[in-house]
């Protein structure tokens, strides 16, 4: 049965309308029948998904976009893929919003963001400009159903910068816009250029932001992606996905490529600066990465991430789809720290409620505990071969093992993950979805998202939790 190899990499810029229909048909086949395709979350009908991207609310409907490769599991011609919902609960299926066939993206529309203006939404995005994969910025208009006039706005410099060039996201402070766009410098360190514009489609060059912490310069890494910033309360909030960070200790900088944020003062345009005091990881669990941001228009801050990294291979790629996004979060400032929270509207989805026993069977491994504990506690779930999922915490520091599960992966990127634990006392919030794992700790300042595959799980044993379990339905 014909197959692309994608060890070719011409096979990675396969367009949609070259795929043969019935191979098409088939990977969506196959991609449906997959046991560990999500009951609830957004994933791919085939292919590989990653970031979101455009994510807006326009008279009640919530507009999410995302990077799409239709033609196989791996990262190749990016398409933006859309869909909307008025409640997170049930979604409208929209099609393929963008494809790569501009002269500035003809080679993928990479990521980017909307930026509403009273009644017009202005999109910005990264274009692939030709085979020499040269990146540039480009602008689009949102009517609400389709992005039009489409056009490159800003070119990279490569007196500045290597190809490491992308993912631009604008707000407008008083009569001006601002433009943050992730980048390598020429001495291979991440940076963000800061970008001036008087009209919304229109930018000149400001310079590059220095990120103080406590008056010092921030090293991060040799390449910032997915900035993210708005401001709240006279403050600041900057989060970024810097590659190339480490710590030496067990708790920080421990996946692929991390996600980290920033709470200071208003970000200084004038001076180019951006002063905080500490740096957090937005997510300490194995499969999470560039989030995106908006304000909906309940004036909540509504995040979503992409649930999978770059560089693993997943135990779902053979049935020839990969990746899927987090549960919507809504996310606020609290004592200098991020809280995180799936959204309210996700109540919708529980059925059959429960109290927490130590042994709960499990028909579906679509699941949510709610539970409350003071200390230590474990969650286990798993399977009657003994594969299993351990989340637990000792009163010190919470630990996500998933080295038993049926189907192991990414082994060279550890399969224990740990945080330390900021409160005793507290309501921990686990939401499962079959192949995923979203948990909320420290009252939502702690959280962990992964990826987790185990063949048939059965069971869900708990020790030291008290409080509620629910099935989720589709």
């Amino acid at each position: 049965m014909f197959q692309y190899d994608f060890s070719n990499h011409q096979n990675r810029h396969i367009r949609i309308t070259d795929m043969p229909a019935e191979y098409f048909q088939r990977i969506q086949e196959t991609t449906r029948k997959d046991p560990y395709y999500p009951v609830w979350h957004i994933a791919p009908k085939c292919g590989l998904m990653n970031d979101p991207n455009g994510l807006c609310e326009i008279n009640g409907i919530h507009h999410i976009f995302y990077q799409w490769f239709p033609a196989g599991p791996v990262h190749g011609l990016k398409h933006w893929y859309h869909l909307t919902t008025k409640d997170f609960i049930y979604y409208e299926d929209h099609g393929v919003a963008m494809y790569p066939d501009t002269e500035s993206d003809s080679y993928g529309c990479y990521t980017g963001m909307a930026l509403k203006e009273g009644e017009k939404v202005h999109v910005f995005y990264t274009g692939i400009e030709n085979e020499e994969m040269i990146p540039c910025t480009c602008y689009a208009r949102f009517d609400g159903e389709k992005l039009t006039d489409r056009k490159k706005i800003v070119e990279m410099d490569p007196d500045q910068t290597t190809m490491n060039y992308r993912d631009p996201y604008v707000w407008k402070r008083d009569s001006e816009y601002w433009m943050l766009t992730g980048a390598e410098s020429k001495e291979h360190e991440g940076i963000l250029m800061l970008y001036r514009g008087k009209q919304a489609d229109s930018y000149e060059y400001a310079g590059r932001v220095r990120l103080l912490q406590n008056g010092q310069e921030a090293m991060l890494g040799y390449m910032l992606e997915c900035p993210n910033y708005y401001e709240e309360n006279q403050k600041g909030v900057l989060f970024c996905s810097p590659m190339g960070i480490s710590s030496e200790n067990k708790y920080d900088y421990k996946n692929v490529f991390s996600v980290v944020y920033m709470i200071g003062k208003p970000l200084d345009t004038e001076r180019k600066e951006f002063h905080f005091s500490e740096m957090y990881e937005l997510d300490k669990g194995f499969d999470f990465y560039a989030p995106q941001s908006y304000e909906d228009e309940k004036h909540r801050r509504i995040l979503f991430g992409w649930l999978g990294n770059s560089k693993s291979e997943y135990p779902t790629d053979k049935n020839n789809w990969a990746h899927m996004l987090t549960l919507p979060r809504e996310i606020r400032i609290e004592e200098e720290r991020l809280i995180q929270q799936p959204v309210e509207e996700l109540k919708q989805l529980r059925a059959n409620e429960k109290s927490i026993t130590e042994y709960t069977k499990i028909e579906e491994c679509s699941f949510e505990l709610e539970g409350n504990t003071e200390g230590a506690f474990s969650i286990e779930i798993g399977n009657k071969d003994g594969n299993s999922l351990t989340f637990s915490a000792d009163g010190e520091e919470y630990c996500l093992n998933r080295s038993d599960m049926t189907e192991v992966y990414a082994e060279k990127f550890g399969t224990i993950r740990y945080a330390k634990q900021l409160e005793k006392k507290q309501t921990v919030r686990v939401m499962v979805d079959r192949s995923s794992i979203e948990i909320f700790c420290d009252h939502g300042k702690t959280v962990f998202t992964s990826r987790m595959f185990i063949d048939h799980v059965s069971y869900v044993k708990v020790k030291n939790l008290s409080g509620k379990f629910y099935d989720l339905r589709k």
